[in-house]
């Protein structure tokens, strides 16, 4: 596991599932997201960053992962966002 922090020094927990997973994590009062036609969560922004984008790279211990998706998880804490992304190294 990682912490990193957003521009307002809000922590984010990086954890890595599995090989082709990495779940992002943390407290934060606004999110956004888009989706694409198909209905795929193709952006997601947690308030003051990351903003993470299909397409895009995550860096976890050191090395770069390309985003392959994006899924928001639903939490049982109150202004907690979390998602899983599936990644190729």
């Amino acid at each position: 596991m990682e912490i990193i922090k957003s521009r307002y020094g809000i922590e984010r927990t990086v954890e890595k599932l599995d090989v082709n997973r990495i779940r992002v994590m943390g407290e934060s009062l606004i999110t956004r997201g888009s989706e694409d036609d198909a209905g795929n969560q193709t952006m997601f922004d947690f308030e003051g960053g990351p903003c993470l984008n299909v397409g895009g790279t995550i860096k976890y211990l050191g090395t770069d992962f390309k985003i392959l998706s994006i899924k928001s998880e639903k939490t049982k804490i109150e202004n907690v966002s979390s998602v899983v992304l599936e990644v190729l190294y």
